[in-house]
Formats: structure tokens, sequence, C-alpha cells
């Protein structure tokens, strides 16, 4: 007979709390996509989710804070999860030898984050031009996306893979604006692209861009058991 976990109320009310919290993202994210930043309310999300609105209210506080934890969690694809660089695959790929291998991770692993955000941008982009708390998260948002990227392109140095003649802030600079979100919507979203399709191309860029040249059997075996490695060896072949 399977052996029945029990709760003590303390552990029962912190798992309500933490169900109704996930509840009131879910809401606000659907909201927001749905309709915009700006035309919803806390009390629509109270009520899409199934909560008095003051409860909304004393657990994120205001709209804008709603909205980052909504980012943090759909970005993420969980709850509370670790910053970013503290991630396995982003240990991984800082920690590997190959530097193509680590671009092959970070493209992998970062497109997926735009993946999840794609359905959001739109309501980000009119809030953050209205909404002077919007503009200030979407700003520290940047500017921790591209501390991040610097610390890759950082690794890559210390590797002495960089191509001859790049400096750190060249390459990060090309890797911020190839690998960001405006790129991904406009081949993934506008343009039609597979997502894997995207991911192909952008590792490839990003090779071509950053590190000395390789072999095509040397690029397509650093993707090996990433989601993109087979349009990655068919265009290859192609």
């Amino acid at each position: 007979m399977a052996e029945v976990k029990a709760f003590s109320p303390r552990t029962a009310r912190r798992e309500r709390a933490r169900a109704t919290r996930s509840r009131m993202l879910a809401a606000a994210f659907e909201l927001f996509v749905r309709q915009g930043y700006a035309p919803t309310t806390m009390g629509q999300i109270a009520a899409a989710a199934g909560v008095a609105v003051q409860t909304v209210h004393f657990t994120f506080h205001t709209k804008a804070e709603l909205l980052q934890e909504v980012l943090t969690k759909y970005a993420a694809g969980e709850e509370d999860p670790d910053p970013v660089m503290e991630r396995p695959w982003m240990k991984e790929a800082l920690a590997t030898p190959n530097p193509y291998r680590q671009l092959a991770l970070v493209t992998d692993h970062g497109i997926d984050i735009y993946k999840r955000m794609a359905p959001l941008t739109p309501a980000l982009q009119a809030a953050a031009s209205v909404d002077g708390q919007v503009a200030a998260l979407m700003a520290s948002i940047a500017a921790a996306r591209r501390s991040g990227m610097e610390a890759a392109i950082e690794a890559l140095a210390r590797k002495g893979s960089l191509r001859e003649g790049l400096d750190v802030k060249h390459a990060t600079d090309l890797m911020v604006v190839l690998n960001s979100h405006e790129t991904f919507l406009g081949l993934a979203v506008g343009a039609g692209w597979s997502v894997e399709q995207f991911k192909a191309w952008l590792y490839l860029t990003l090779c071509e861009q950053l590190l000395a040249p390789a072999t095509a059997a040397d690029l397509v075996a650093a993707t090996a058991g990433l989601s993109y490695h087979e349009q990655l060896s068919r265009t290859e072949k192609s």
C-alpha cells in the first residue's frame, strides 16, 4: 500500500499560497497577452485567478511588480528560477573548453527564453512607452542581458577563442544585437522560420562572427543532443 504523505498545517498553508500565487501569475500573463498591459486591471487579474483583489495587491503590491514576476516566471518556464548565470546550462556553457559547444548551448537555451516570452513582447513594448516603472524594468533587464552576454564573451576570450582582431567589447556588441528578442521576432515570428531553423542560423552566424573558422563537421558535432542538431545537420548537408 502506498504511503500517504502527511502535511502539517503550516506546509498546507504554504502550498495553498504557492498555488494561489501561480494562478495569479497565469491569469496576469494571459490577460497581458490578450488585451495588453495598460487595459488590464488588478481587479480583472483577481477575478480570472479566483481571488480577492486585495490578495493580488498584498502579494505583488503594484501592477509593474506583478509584471516583473510574470516575466521572471515565464522567461524561465518555472517559478522561483535561479538567475540565468547560475542555471546548469549556463554553467556548462561557461565551463566547457569547446567554444563552439559554448555558443551551441547559449543559443539553444537562450532562444527558448525568447520563444516563451514572444507572446508577451507586444504588451511589454507598449507598456514601456507609457509607464515609467515598466520602462525602468525593461532597461534593467536589457542591462542584465548585456552583462550576461559579456560574461559569456569573456569566457570565450579566456579560452583564446575569439577571432583575430575582435575584442570583448565589439564581440559583446555583436552578440547583443544578433542574439536578441528583436532578431528572433523578425525571423521566427515575422518571417515564419521555425525555432529550430532560427537556432541553427543564429549558432552558425555567431560562430562565424565571433570565433576562428571551424569545419562543418566540428560545428555540427558541437550541437549534439541539442534541439536543433538535426536541423543543423540537414542544413550543412544541403
